[in-house]
């Protein structure tokens, strides 16, 4: 009993067993898996075998087993795990033992950091390879959710041992993306941002610097043999995106999803372009979530608006690029002229490569519309870092703007923090 109660006892003082930061806030697995031999050796279950982040035993270099390898039996807590499987009623030592898999060197580290002190586990380690094990059970989805406790899978330890690979092989990150790039076609025409999104997102959310990910962009695709196919298993889906059309279209829906922070991150707009893009209802979202910014919406439903849009050549065309000075200047963005093209108050198209990145306009009615965007961006105060890139101006220079009396402080916000909008209105109009 003194064991057992030295073993609860560190139990609750590891604090990285559960966290709300991480993307698995409970990396307890909830099911059993067992190294039989172990067991065969020794006679004892290792509370290490119960955690979401080993996948081989150090020992035997073997995959920690949820299933009896003889007659595929899941593993359950009311049977006797000491003596062998409930189902077929044979003995550990009877059964013929895994192949040889050896761990990674993460995960070698990690089971000596469990032996040795548990408590010292890195959290940041601990943080990318939670992430990396959501992103290897569902490869080829843009959005991926926390989760807080991780599902029964009975091959749960061949994902472990895939989410170490695209850590630190980027031959294995690479066929990652090549595969993205099979699964996500449907999204070619936003471009290529679009298709290999998931990759990407995982590669900007890790803490640490790994080289499958950052050599695994360096690989060349065309070059690059199959191998090594990633299964797009669905278990790591939240409650509120099981619904009907999700089982009957097998999940593909799901990866063509897209949110404001994601469709950001793809098309290097901030935040606030994207959402205004969104805010405008031009686009469906799904109706299953309600918060604005965790709205989610489907890529191949953006695709075909925009194609309704096709660019026409005219003498008064012209290209606006995303981070363009012009709308800068005029307190807009790229979001609220792709939603005000597809509402039809401004004539204009998209190219037919890469829809999002190519908006083409009528210059005269583009003009019109600039002034229109000042005029309702400043009918009430506007913050002092939105100020200082219409204008190209530091924060000190607004400052003395203010002193002449050119500007004024909002006298209902934060001086600090806001210029009043009519005033500076009037002063960009002077300056133009």
């Amino acid at each position: 009993m003194d064991a057992s109660l030295n073993h609860f006892e560190l139990m609750d003082n590891l604090s990285w067993l559960s966290a709300r930061d991480r993307i698995i806030q409970d990396i307890y697995y909830g099911y059993p898996r067992v190294c039989p031999q172990c067991i065969g050796e020794r006679g004892v279950l290792d509370w290490r075998w119960n955690l979401a982040i080993t996948s081989t035993c150090p020992k035997h270099s073997a995959p920690l087993i949820s299933a009896c390898p003889k007659c595929n039996k899941a593993l359950k807590w009311s049977s006797n795990l000491l003596i062998g499987c409930y189902g077929c009623e044979q003995h550990w030592e009877d059964i013929a033992s895994q192949p040889l898999t050896l761990a990674s060197a993460t995960e070698a580290h990690i089971w000596d950091t469990l032996k040795n002190d548990p408590a010292s586990m890195d959290r940041a380690l601990l943080q990318d390879i939670c992430r990396a094990l959501v992103y290897v059970i569902r490869p080829f989805d843009m959005l991926q959710e926390s989760v807080r406790a991780v599902p029964h899978l009975v091959d749960h330890s061949a994902y472990v041992a895939r989410a170490y690979r695209i850590l630190e092989d980027p031959l294995f990150f690479a066929r990652w993306r090549k595969q993205c790039h099979v699964q996500r076609s449907d999204l070619l025409l936003l471009g290529k941002e679009f298709i290999e999104s998931p990759c990407k997102l995982f590669s900007k959310g890790l803490i640490r610097k790994w080289d499958g990910p950052s050599k695994g962009f360096e690989v060349q695709l065309d070059n690059l043999s199959d191998g090594d196919a990633l299964p797009g298993n669905t278990r790591y889906i939240s409650r509120s995106r099981r619904d009907m059309r999700y089982e009957l279209a097998g999940g593909i829906e799901y990866r063509c999803q897209l949110s404001i922070s994601s469709l950001s991150v793809m098309t290097g707009w901030n935040e606030d372009a994207a959402n205004d893009l969104f805010r405008g209802d031009a686009f469906p979202a799904q109706n299953n979530i309600s918060q604005s910014r965790q709205r989610r919406f489907n890529g191949r439903q953006m695709i075909c608006a925009l194609l309704e849009f096709p660019d026409q050549v005219t003498e008064n065309r012209i290209e606006v690029r995303t981070g363009s000075a012009i709308l800068r200047r005029n307190l807009t963005n790229m979001g609220r002229l792709v939603n005000a093209i597809l509402k039809k108050m401004i004539p204009g198209g998209f190219g037919q490569k890469n829809l999002l990145s190519k908006v083409y306009v009528d210059r005269l009615r583009f003009d019109n519309w600039l002034i229109n965007e000042r005029m309702c961006a400043t009918r009430r105060s506007v913050t002092v870092d939105d100020v200082a890139s219409a204008l190209e101006l530091s924060e000190d220079e607004i400052r003395e703007f203010v002193q002449q009396g050119k500007l004024k402080w909002a006298t209902h916000r934060d001086w600090q923090k806001w210029i009043d909008g009519p005033a500076l209105f009037e002063f960009m109009s002077k300056i133009d």
